[in-house]
């Protein structure tokens, strides 16, 4: 039922104005336009509601309201503090009978910080329906009989999940949510603070395009953090942003330092992520002049060890921290609470963009059971990401194999770039050892990288890594037991031999050509028995 329509204008007597044009210098546009929506409503209704996030300048609302009517703004907290309602039976009745008095004392009551009759001071959660009850039985009831007007302020998602516009709904009030920022809103603000003067050269279009989704609270700490005295940019507060309010789940302080340079053998790869996300991303100002938007959905895929979540790991360092990772971690019991975190990280993504989704093993995910809702999720996200406001977000994912990605997803352009990863040829192979080995082993110019490079056919990149680890080691044991040295090549060597019995022993057993390796792999490590007998022997000497 439409909340408008469930009382007549006329039976409510009119609210008393003391002021008629209030103070409304700190109110941003999208603040001014929930505040004028809530003084019209209130001619019709006499219980309203006004969501919004953290920061969003529901308090400041408020004030403004309580100002123009002599209302009184007031929090649950306050109302349970008041030693008058101590005797009450029931926190329920306390509430009941605190609001009530403040009915008969002002016209306009404003509840801040409403989310807290679910759990006063601490004491315990409530269910919904019981939310439902107070709001249907108490609150719409009592300001109707007085004749007054009652504003409900609230989160818009409790911690129960549930959103407070179907709470509201269900309950007849006139609901106003607060929407999120645009230029003009981080304009005024930062204005309230630093003054429109030194504000005059700042292009507010493009800070909102650097992050969309900062907060009253943020944009007060980033005034704060631009230099104090001049006129300032817009590329005076971007890198502030930059060097002061880092973004993304993602640290890559945390993460390996890779570099796009660092993986040779992905330049295929490499230049059309730079091209179809870094750019559209990080060069801004070009970015509007053509029109260019990154890719909404990337898959990367290949088998195992062919590099996909490297390439994701020097995507986060180009990214500069605007980057958020979902993986294996992320799958909990119960399912609401991975689809929780999940919502949260997409969220925060938003908020932050232009960013990266990046989704790591995506095939694996996808055969889970217990989070069977991820694929219609993720097509949710994926068209909603054409809006403008989501525009700037790229969701990447990773998946050895690609069967296993809902075949919904990789159609009708949700997914618009497939990159596949591969072992890497023969001229690679040698710059891969060499970028892992560097000057750590003996003579390490004397290190025959084209003869690395044809005894490692088919190897891929984590298998070269291993290789040069695994050399690495052995010198290191030689040198700890003081043992006579080896060359460079003789531990390489030894270490590719080692491999390479390893993985076509684990391919026999497993009954996976595909894991095989070496160029004699089909000679040397056949099915028959003679070829068995043959691998027994090499695990022997090599120490398998």
């Amino acid at each position: 039922m439409n909340p408008l329509q469930s009382i007549s204008p006329t039976t409510l007597a009119p609210l008393r104005s003391s002021v008629v044009e209030p103070a409304l210098a700190d109110l941003s546009p999208v603040q001014q336009r929930a505040y004028d929506r809530i003084v019209r409503y209130a001619t019709a209704t006499p219980l309203l509601a006004l969501t919004g996030g953290p920061g969003s300048g529901r308090s400041l609302i408020l004030r403004a309201l309580a100002k123009r009517y002599d209302g009184r703004v007031v929090r649950l907290e306050d109302i349970l503090s008041w030693s008058q309602l101590r005797d009450a039976e029931s926190t329920d009745e306390a509430i009941q009978r605190g609001i009530e008095f403040l009915l008969r004392e002002y016209d306009f009551v404003l509840i801040d910080n409403f989310q807290a009759v679910f759990h006063p001071h601490g004491r315990g959660t409530r269910p919904a329906p019981m939310f439902k009850d107070l709001v249907t039985k108490h609150l719409y009831t009592v300001a109707n009989r007085m004749g007054k007007r009652l504003l409900l302020c609230e989160r818009p998602v409790d911690q129960h999940g549930e959103t407070a516009e179907r709470l509201f709904n269900s309950a007849q009030i006139a609901t106003v949510k607060l929407e999120d920022f645009e230029p003009a809103d981080y304009a005024a603000i930062c204005a309230n603070i630093l003054g429109s003067e030194r504000l005059a050269q700042v292009d507010f279009k493009a800070v909102h395009r650097y992050v969309a989704g900062l907060t009253g609270h943020q944009l007060r700490m980033l005034c704060g953090i631009v230099p104090a005295e001049g006129e300032l940019t817009a590329e005076d507060f971007i890198e502030a942003m930059e060097t002061y309010m880092p973004t993304g789940n993602v640290r890559t302080a945390q993460v390996e330092a890779l570099s796009f340079d660092s993986l040779p053998g992905t330049e295929h790869i490499t230049s059309r992520l730079e091209s179809q996300i870094v750019l559209p991303m990080q060069n801004r100002k070009l970015a509007q002049e053509l029109g260019l938007k990154p890719k909404r959905g990337v898959l990367l895929y290949g088998p195992p060890g062919t590099g996909k979540t490297s390439i994701g790991r020097a995507l986060a360092h180009r990214m500069k921290g605007k980057f958020f990772m979902i993986d294996g971690t992320f799958v909990t019991e119960p399912p609401i609470a991975f689809f929780a975190k999940l919502r949260n990280v997409i969220r925060e993504a938003k908020e932050n963009a232009p960013a990266v989704l990046f989704i790591d093993d995506a095939d694996v995910l996808f055969t889970i059971e217990h989070i069977a809702g991820l694929s219609r999720y993720l097509l949710t996200l994926l068209d909603g990401l054409e809006s403008e406001s989501s525009s700037h977000v790229c969701v990447m994912m990773t998946a050895m194999d690609v069967r296993k990605v809902p075949e919904a997803l990789l159609r009708s352009g949700r997914v618009e770039l497939w990159l596949e990863t591969k072992p890497p040829a023969q001229d690679t192979r040698g710059q891969v050892l060499q970028r892992w080995l560097g000057k750590d082993l003996p003579s390490p110019e004397s290190i025959d990288y084209a003869a690395l490079s044809d005894a490692t056919a088919g190897f891929t990149p984590a298998d070269l890594r291993r290789i040069a680890g695994d050399a690495k080691s052995l010198y290191a044991a030689d040198l700890t037991r003081e043992r006579k040295l080896d060359t460079a090549n003789g531990y390489l060597q030894r270490a590719v031999d080692t491999l390479v019995v390893t993985r076509n022993r684990m391919a026999h057993l497993l009954g996976d050509d595909n894991m095989r390796v070496g160029e004699d792999r089909k000679e040397r490590y056949g099915m028959g028995v003679g070829g068995m007998a043959e691998m027994n022997v090499s695990c022997k000497t090599t120490g398998w």
